[in-house]
């Protein structure tokens, strides 16, 4: 029995349906009131329960041979760092805790955003970090970081059986709310087109899932891996969707002075007590940013494959104009 968290997620929902491809035994933990719709068609147990129930995870977890922790809260701002560190912290530390109880390997899903950004295209960062530029301590950053610090520390520590995965900028089909997907669809229904100066290392939501499986066999404990994937610049990746969404257009690059708008959003929030949104200071400081990622370790260790096609490209825009027009 394998044991998934965020199985209603973009790469959760990818993991979970490769391993009933694979007919592997699987569990899935599903918050009460969350849509069961990604489940239809699969055959799993699902278990009703969030990270923040201890007692929860360790009914789901004992028996199993791994788990797949997936989930987690995203969000690129300043604020919400306390309900990040609930999600992202402690519920990593109520699934280690329990998986050190219950002797069971956990596949602990991290991201790249917790390593340095590159300097330049051509110098891509690897699981050292080495060489880098920090990325912004924005709360999903901090929180994704202390999560995996908090793994670490355990591998090294009281003998956790773990392995960490790194994945980069994730595009995919099953992407249910949508998470990553919601870039391509505004992307391709947006009339003017105005791209960060950064990039992303783009990766396929269904590899990543498959070297998340994997990883159960072949990833060695405390060890971590990148999973990335095409290093591309924004306007380059949206000229790229703009395409296969049938939409060529001009789009047009901001340089890095759209740190000032970002500035000037932060104060507004500083000022006004309202919920901080998607874009705000730390958002577009992470969009100048270069992540640019190499995922040779993951290649060689447990046969990633990070290419994403054209053919793939399209599969998954009509998958999402299909589901969220």
């Amino acid at each position: 029995m394998i044991f998934v968290t965020g199985g209603t997620g973009l790469l959760g929902n990818c993991v979970v349906r490769e391993l009933c491809q694979r007919n592997l035994e699987t569990r899935v933990l599903c918050r009460r009131g969350s849509s069961r719709k990604p489940f239809d068609g699969l055959t799993v147990d699902i278990v009703d329960g969030d990270v923040s129930q201890p007692q929860v995870l360790e009914a789901a977890i004992a028996g199993c041979r791994a788990v797949i922790h997936c989930a987690a809260m995203i969000h690129l701002g300043w604020q919400k760092l306390d309900e990040s560190r609930q999600v992202n912290v402690e519920g990593t530390r109520a699934i280690v805790e329990a998986c050190l109880r219950h002797q069971c390997r956990l596949i602990h899903v991290s991201t790249v955003d917790t390593l340095p950004t590159a300097r330049a295209l051509d110098q891509p960062i690897d699981e050292s970090g080495e060489g880098g530029v920090a990325n912004v301590p924005c709360a999903y950053v901090v929180s994704k970081t202390e999560a995996e610090q908090l793994v670490r520390e355990a591998c090294a520590q009281r003998g956790l059986d773990a392995v960490i995965l790194n994945p980069g900028f994730m595009l995919g089909p099953y992407d249910w709310k949508p998470s990553s997907g919601r870039m391509f669809l505004q992307v391709a229904k947006a009339p003017v087109i105005v791209a960060p100066c950064g990039g992303c290392s783009l990766s396929d939501a269904r590899q990543v899932a498959k070297a998340c499986i994997d990883a159960i066999e072949l990833g060695e404990a405390g060890q971590n891996y990148i999973l990335a994937g095409e290093n591309v610049s924004y306007r380059e990746l949206w000229k790229r969707m703009l395409r296969i969404a049938g939409r060529p257009k001009h789009v047009a690059m901001l340089g890095k002075r759209i740190t000032w708008a970002g500035a000037a959003i932060d104060l507004f929030h500083r000022w006004l007590p309202i919920p901080e949104g998607d874009v705000n200071g730390a958002s577009i400081g992470m969009g100048i940013l270069n992540h640019y990622y190499d995922s040779s370790k993951a290649q060689l260790a447990l046969g990633y494959q990070p290419q994403v096609s054209d053919a793939a490209l399209a599969e998954i825009w009509d998958w999402l104009k299909t589901h969220h027009g």
